[in-house]
């Protein structure tokens, strides 16, 4: 009964633009742990073969460090099989690490954009796969449907498009199936995880094992699936195992009458707990509802440390609680701002009357001697 780990898009040495020179350094470290988990997991479960669908790197330039260390750890595992098929952001050139390097001999590249086969007699496995040859592959390589051997397990790794027309290898679910696949392992798509069929072929996207932007929120992983085959036919179990040192997030809070730095804390702090969200995690957090004018908040109370948060950012969407009809009627200047405002505070465009809801906001704090504030 052959144990399989299935992973895509690791995208090792991507650039994690959001952050400061340092943190983005952590990140990238963070990411050949990763990696490395992955090895291990391998490791442990006693995997027969490991495939990797797809950008393993984030481009064709790749650091000595991160090829040093992905080589020594293929090769802490000879017992285990690893077969790679590139994507488009690890595409076979002159000047891919997959050329250039030398891998230990457990270590399988598909390196033709047609598809291939590797035979692994031994276990009762055959790997169909492909590469990418330039960023794009807009022929489908399962136009004609290969020849299988019914008494293996028929895997296929390969960084597919279900989506329909695209230049990233497309192909459907019906094309899996004609093809008659046990197991589809595709990669591509970075949300991923969930087991689907497509006649008797079972296929999935692993996703990728760990979110790099806010692109690609919560819980990341692989999926570990074992595969036996009695007179033709498959038994299957698979399962999703969590990779991903942090997890991205998005939540939103509703502030509606908090009057107070310690209030504004406090509501945050117990959605994000509520959440489950912790020093693990990366989250952009949407303030919504109304907020007095008069209400006196500091923007540095949110804060990660303060939430216990790894990093945070604030987008700020509530809109001013007024009496509007005193407002429209008062014959100050405070009244005379608010009724130039208030078309936009009206219209149908969500952008501006959010910009307006901020002018008014700024406006009439200064109007009152009071700081300005912003989230």
């Amino acid at each position: 009964m052959p144990k399989i780990i299935h992973t895509a898009d690791i995208h090792l040495d991507a650039p994690f633009s959001l952050f400061d020179v340092q943190k983005a350094q952590v990140r990238k470290n963070e990411l050949r742990g990763t990696f490395s988990s992955i090895i291990l997991l391998a490791k442990t479960e006693k995997a027969d073969l490991v495939l990797l669908s797809g950008d393993l790197f984030d481009s064709g330039f790749v650091t000595k460090e991160t090829t040093s260390l992905m080589i020594s750890q293929f090769a802490s595992l000879p017992e285990c099989r690893f077969v790679i098929a590139p994507g488009n952001h690890d595409f076979i050139s002159s000047r891919s690490p997959y050329k250039k390097e030398i891998f230990p001999p457990n270590v399988y590249i598909f390196e033709e954009e047609g598809l291939g086969k590797i035979s692994f007699d031994e276990i009762g496995v055959d790997v169909y796969g492909f590469a990418y040859l330039s960023e794009t592959h807009p022929s489908n390589p399962l136009a004609s449907a290969p020849s299988l051997d019914r008494r293996k397990i028929n895997l296929f790794a390969g960084h597919c498009d279900l989506g329909g027309k695209s230049d990233c290898c497309p192909i459907s679910p019906q094309d899996l199936a004609r093809c008659g696949f046990d197991y589809a392992a595709l990669g591509h798509i970075h949300k991923g995880g969930e087991i689907k069929l497509a006649g008797n072929t079972y296929y999935a996207y692993s996703g990728c094992p760990e979110g790099r932007s806010f692109d690609e929120c919560g819980i990341k992983g692989v999926i570990v699936g074992e595969l036996k085959k009695e007179n033709g036919r498959l038994a299957a179990s698979f399962a999703s195992r969590r990779m991903c040192r942090r997890h991205y997030e998005r939540l939103t809070v509703d502030v509606t009458g908090v009057s107070s730095d310690a209030e504004l804390l406090e509501r945050v702090k117990t959605s994000a707990a509520q959440a489950g969200l912790g020093a693990d995690a990366l989250v952009r957090i949407k303030l919504t509802g109304r907020i007095s004018p008069e209400a006196r908040l500091s923007p540095n109370v949110l804060s990660a440390s303060a939430l216990g948060l790894y990093y945070l950012e604030v987008r700020d969407d509530t809109a001013p609680l007024l009496d509007t009809e005193t407002l429209k009627n008062d014959i100050s200047i405070r009244g005379a701002f608010f009724r130039e405002l208030l078309p936009l505070l009206e219209s149908e465009s969500e952008e501006e009357r959010r910009t307006a809801a901020a002018a008014l906001h700024y406006g009439l704090a200064a109007l009152d001697g009071d700081d300005v504030v912003d989230f």
